[in-house]
């Protein structure tokens, strides 16, 4: 008897050996390694030593001495399944078979057997112990619950095999139990499971069936782990990318990415993002700190590179996002995708005030332009060299270039308006209005004259028009150099017009500018100067558009 105990000690101790080695050695698998998945199935055996219970064993080789077994309790299997309700807590469901045995023979051949059975059912909770920041291969954790205890006993006698007495009765109590385990992780599937709980037969525990039962057993896995962050959604706002508006891309968001902190711990949160193949690198958030359970609407941006400005026809596009996320030694990474689509390099959504990005005063050929133009004057005219002088010098050189207005061909509603760059007219010798005034602001501009759209919106007539006026680099008091009558210009307060940015005092922060209508290339520059003088002043002061709404003043900076 006692070389069958041995052997059947060394065998348990061997499955623990491998057991323990298998969780010390399996390959760790990131963020929430050891910690449970939402939901498990396991089969667990245990043994119940109930309160009054003695273990007795009394065998002998000798047929005539008397033979008695009693394990002092019950020896069964558990079925349990549990789901995750939140962060460290999780509802447990356990459906037990326990079976309890006593004999006594006596030296007259008589035996005595008594038999109980007990099927508790029961539902409760379980709390893991180490915080989400902590992950590990061991989970400890407390658990309680309540429930019946369905109990069935019997008692049998036998006298030279003939069975002399027989009863049996059953019963169902309600009770409880407490306890405390550990989730050993196996795999990221499997884990071991060791725990002690108490019972609580009729919620007392010194009743009959209480006791203390000792458990082990495997868990399936499967469903979520735990996670630093969910993704709860990506708000675009851009979905149209335009080639010329790239300088805006380079600092301002294109969507918004929600995350909600789901560990037990404060994380920060980086995203990252680009659009391939118009990117030239990822463009990085910068770490975002959010508190347990808050939400962060995460600002995505994008860096763009020349390939967009090489874009002839409109095209699909994807926003690769990776969200990153660390807290508590661990780190999560995410990716989530948005289409968007790519205009052509002329493509101009009718916004205003996005015109200005298609002035191109540093572009090589318009800096040779001005250049040349400005080196035909005499150095003796040099000193007189006024922005009124160098405007209408150049303006006067296009009209001998044969430049003209020539209205865009119709587009369907649904389409762009194209707007050409100046280097474009330039070749075409031919533009509609928004192409003649970008031509002109890019001229003026690299020779460091400021200018600003006029856009007109008459609600009069159907369509908008667009003009340009430039600083004429006078304060009023100088007006008359250029004109004794002042309907002819325009005194604009820059520090209003936020010119002068961030609240800089200039002495001269009222200055002179000159309205041009640029459709009159052919027709001479005092032309243009008149009739765009005109124009403001019917539209903008006497009809008071500009108070209205339907007149905009648009600085190019």
């Amino acid at each position: 008897m006692s070389g069958t105990k041995g052997r059947i000690h060394q065998t348990f101790k061997m499955v623990l050996l491998v057991m323990t080695t298998m969780m010390l050695t399996y390959p760790s698998q990131g963020y929430s390694q050891g910690v449970l998945r939402s939901s498990g199935l396991g089969f667990r055996l245990g043994y119940l030593k109930t309160a009054g219970g003695t273990v007795r064993f009394d065998v002998s080789n000798d047929p005539l001495a008397r033979q008695a077994v009693s394990i002092g309790g019950f020896v069964g299997a558990w079925a349990y399944y549990y789901s995750r309700l939140q962060d460290n807590w999780f509802l447990e469901f356990n459906l037990g078979f326990q079976a309890g045995l006593d004999t006594d023979s006596q030296l007259n051949d008589s035996t005595k057997v008594d038999l109980n059975a007990m099927v508790p059912l029961l539902m409760g909770v379980r709390y893991d112990l180490l915080s989400l920041r902590f992950p590990s291969r061991f989970q400890p954790y407390l658990s309680a619950g309540v429930g019946p205890y369905w109990q069935v006993a019997a008692e049998f006698e036998e006298n030279g095999g003939i069975t002399e007495r027989a009863s049996g009765e059953t019963k169902m109590n309600f009770g409880g139990y407490l306890g405390v385990g550990t989730h050993a992780t196996i795999t990221s599937w499997l884990s071991l499971e060791m725990d002690v709980k108490y019972h609580f037969i009729d919620f007392k525990s010194s009743a009959g069936n209480s006791g203390v039962e000792f458990g082990l057993g495997l868990t399936l896995m499967w469903g979520r782990l735990p996670e630093l962050f969910r993704v709860e959604g990506t708000s675009m706002i851009v979905r149209d990318i335009y080639p010329a508006y790239y300088p805006l891309y380079n600092d301002y968001p294109l969507a918004l990415v929600t995350v909600k902190n789901t560990a037990g711990f404060p994380i920060e949160v980086n995203v990252r993002s680009r659009v391939s193949p118009y990117s030239r690198r990822w463009k990085n958030s910068g770490f975002t700190k959010v508190e347990k359970g808050q939400r962060a609407d995460i600002p995505v941006e994008a860096v763009f590179g020349y390939q967009l400005q090489e874009v002839d026809t409109r095209k699909p596009a994807v926003m690769e996002i990776e969200i990153e996320g660390q807290g508590g030694g661990s780190n999560l990474k995410k990716e989530v995708n948005a289409s968007m689509t790519v205009h052509t390099r002329n493509s101009w959504d009718g916004e205003m005030d996005k015109l200005v990005y298609f002035v191109t005063p540093d572009h090589p050929e318009i800096i040779q332009f001005t250049r040349n133009l400005v080196n035909t004057l005499a150095d003796s005219d040099r000193p007189q060299i006024g922005n009124l002088t160098i405007a209408q010098m150049i303006f006067e050189e296009l009209g001998r270039l044969g430049i003209q207005y020539q209205s865009d061909p119709n587009v369907p509603f649904y389409k762009d308006d194209r707007v050409q760059y100046a280097t474009e007219t330039l070749q075409l010798r031919s533009g509609d209005c928004d192409d003649l005034v970008v031509l002109y602001a890019s001229l003026l501009q690299s020779l460091g004259i400021q200018t600003a759209f006029v856009r007109v919106q008459d609600p009069e007539k159907s369509l908008a028009h667009l003009y340009l006026m430039f600083d004429a680099g006078l304060a009023p008091e100088q007006a008359e150099v250029i004109s004794s009558n002042e309907k002819r210009y325009v005194v604009r307060d820059l520090q209003a017009s936020g010119q002068y940015a961030g609240g800089i005092t200039r002495p001269e922060q009222n200055r002179v500018w000159i309205p041009v209508e640029t459709t009159l290339v052919p027709q001479g520059f005092d032309e243009s100067w008149n009739t765009g003088a005109l124009q403001y002043l019917e539209e903008g002061i006497v009809r008071e558009g500009l108070a209205a709404g339907w007149v905009e003043i648009i600085d190019v900076r």
